[in-house]
């Protein structure tokens, strides 16, 4: 396995349990598992398949959910850009402050909004992390020029431009495996929406936040998903953009509470935000198919499938995804979303050439999400030591498993 290569999830585990010095059967009986159990998911012969037992483990070692899941990743080295190169991305965040830019030329705002709308967004919706890693970087480093030094007007489009972009550069960076810097672009959205103190745009940066950090972490963002699609419903009205946010904020309060073992609360915040996306249905949409992150119904849909496969039902998973209208997710990555889950229903079920069909499709619309993702790259590993086929040995060459 290459230096710079994350070890498998198991490999982890056992590293921070023999550094607490605690034995299999302790940690076993920590978090209700048997040592057989525990030593075969150390010595990767069973995958982890689910979050909520991430998050246990993590609790009962006293580390985080990102200690085991083994990110960050890399930096993308410029000699391997398939993704972009985000060192210039990484420069942008780090050397600009709100207040404080770098010393630049900035273009005018429209141009810097015709950006926004015209290939970024197009970018972002083909999943095309390496047009995104060359676009972002000038856009964020202007738009930070423009909210410190602009006039009132000038400052208050620069920052509501900003929480989007910031946005943006979250998932960019987060499924390339940059936990840390996904979580400064995020922050970064927060500032700039509490500084315009606009209800819609600091339920989108919350959002941003909730998502910077892997899910299994349980991050005290993710956890606040439900106090912030509370405190933005009052401002819902009748701006589209406003439900948008508000739906997706109920689905990540629907995964928290899922990560928590409360399946009730789960399930309450899905049926939310799957009301939210009947009633958007019945409205004309700004731009047609083009939800905030997707948001509408077939993306409740892909919501739902996941929380079946991390509740441990992939048949319902299964029939839940089946009913999703994949032609109505207007972006790759949802679809690879999509894709990705019934791969991991269909591999719970031992139905391993299904599993790597549907791995292969998430590959080929999204390969960052599918070539980055701990909890994917440990399970196409696990699938490759049961089995082999011409797809999944491609599959595992391609995220350099083998």
């Amino acid at each position: 396995m290459p230096a710079d290569d994350p070890r498998r999830i198991g490999a982890n585990i056992r590293a921070a349990r023999l550094y607490r010095g605690m034995s299999l059967d302790v940690l076993g009986g920590l978090i209700g598992r048997s040592k057989g159990w525990l030593s075969r998911v150390e010595n990767g012969h069973l995958r982890l398949e689910r979050r909520t037992d991430i998050r246990a483990l993590a609790e009962a070692l006293g580390v985080s959910a990102t200690d085991l899941l083994g990110e960050p990743a890399p930096v993308v080295r410029p000699e391997n850009r398939a993704y972009g190169d985000i060192v210039r991305l990484r420069e942008v965040l780090l050397d600009s402050t709100l207040d404080d830019p770098l010393d630049l030329p900035a273009r005018a705002l429209p141009v810097l909004a015709d950006l926004a709308d015209g290939p970024i967004h197009r970018a972002r919706k083909a999943s095309d992390y390496a047009a995104l890693a060359l676009s972002l970087p000038p856009v964020l480093a202007e738009l930070h020029v423009h909210a410190a030094r602009g006039d009132e007007l000038t400052r208050t489009t620069a920052l509501g431009l900003l929480v989007e972009m910031c946005t943006s550069a979250t998932f960019v960076l987060r499924h390339l495996g940059q936990v840390d810097l996904a979580w400064i672009a995020a922050d970064r959205a927060a500032q700039a929406a509490r500084l315009l103190d606009d209800a819609v745009l600091i339920g989108a940066s919350t959002f941003a936040r909730a998502h910077a950090r892997p899910s299994a972490a349980l991050a005290r963002s993710l956890r606040e998903a439900q106090r912030s699609a509370g405190l933005l419903e009052p401002h819902l009205g009748d701006d589209r953009k406003a439900h948008e946010v508000y739906g997706m904020l109920q689905l990540s309060a629907a995964l928290a509470s899922q990560i928590e073992g409360d399946l009730r609360g789960a399930d309450r915040h899905v049926e939310e935000a799957e009301r939210i996306a009947e009633r958007l249905g019945e409205q004309p949409p700004s731009s047609p198919g083009d939800g905030w992150q997707s948001f509408g119904r077939a993306n409740v849909g892909v919501w739902r499938a996941m929380l079946a496969v991390e509740s441990g039902e992939p048949e319902t998973a299964l029939r839940t995804a089946e009913r999703v209208d994949f032609a109505a997710l207007p972006t790759h990555g949802r679809k690879a979303a999509l894709a990705i889950e019934m791969g991991r229903a269909y591999a719970m079920l031992g139905r391993t050439t299904e599993a790597v069909r549907e791995l292969r499709r998430a590959e080929k619309l999204e390969a960052a999400h599918v070539h980055k993702s701990p909890i994917v790259r440990d399970l196409v590993a696990d699938l490759h030591n049961r089995a082999t086929s011409r797809d999944l040995r491609g599959l595992a060459w391609r995220m350099n498993l083998q």
